[in-house]
């Protein structure tokens, strides 16, 4: 098993069993208590993760860390590859005007958004990357500002200033945490500016949001529950939270990451 196939394997025994020993995960993945050691260590560092004594366990109420783009994308990668794929098929239409958010989930769209004549909005470098085998149909504007290594996304006032200055007809965006108190949370006060300008130029707010970091919470709020139109989901997210979140007006689409094509519409209630 690679390095990073293991970490993964930690990050999604930690999230289905909330605590695990370095002893358990030690014979489960067939690897020395001091590789695991290691292996927490590096995890914990990267915000994925908490030590506790004996073990690792999920702190599935407070986020404040900020992982590395590269390690967020390797973690509940299945869930959000289904998510993405979802959003850009079913939800985008030739023509529109739509601004991506540069995070792992928005980004893992663009593959999939084989629409004619798009213009897209973003201030993630990543986003920028995947787009670049498909400008021949779209049309791609990306924000100055200052590039962020943690996140490869600009930032600052000249981001703000860009988002300020278009009007899209949808906003993909993603977050840390969502919970039914503080709404979609971050833990980057210069991220949350930028999705702040971003929502407010836009005229729908599409949430993707892959069911770990539903009813999560990190250190400051980018928009309240309210603004979200919509929110795409996976099929492990909390359906007491979900029966909520349709209470305060937002439809929601949840999206079976494991069968193709098999997605499920819990309509908005509010009239």
């Amino acid at each position: 098993m690679l390095i990073d196939e293991r970490w993964k394997k930690i990050v999604e025994m930690v999230n289905s069993e909330a605590n695990i020993s370095t002893k358990e995960l030690s014979q489960r993945l067939n690897v020395s208590e001091m590789t695991i050691w290691r292996d927490l260590n590096k995890l914990e560092k990267d915000g994925l993760i908490r030590r506790v004594r004996g073990g690792v366990s999920k702190d599935n109420t407070s986020t404040t860390s900020e992982p590395q783009f590269d390690v967020k994308q390797k973690v509940h990668s299945k869930e959000k590859k289904a998510i993405a794929r979802y959003a850009a098929e079913k939800l985008v239409a030739d023509g529109e005007i739509i601004m991506l958010e540069g995070g792992t989930t928005v980004a893992s769209m663009v593959p999939f958004l084989a629409h004619d004549h798009l213009t897209i909005l973003t201030n993630g470098f990543k986003t920028l990357m995947h787009s670049l085998p498909y400008l021949n149909r779209m049309n791609l504007m990306i924000c100055g500002g200052i590039l962020r290594d943690i996140s490869y996304t600009l930032v600052g006032p000249q981001a703000e200033s860009f988002f300020a200055g278009f009007r899209a007809q949808k906003f993909f965006i993603s977050g840390t945490a969502l919970n039914l108190e503080n709404g979609l949370t971050d833990p980057n006060p210069l991220e949350i500016q930028v999705k702040r300008a971003m929502w407010h130029s836009a005229d729908q707010v599409i949430l993707l949001l892959d069911s770990s970091k539903i009813g999560c919470s990190s250190l400051a709020s980018i928009l309240p529950l309210e603004s979200i139109h919509l929110l795409v989901t996976d099929q492990y997210a909390p359906q007491e939270i979900l029966n909520r979140l349709t209470q305060i007006g937002i439809e929601i689409h949840i999206v079976n990451s494991e069968i193709a094509n098999d997605y499920l519409v819990l309509p908005a209630q509010r009239s």
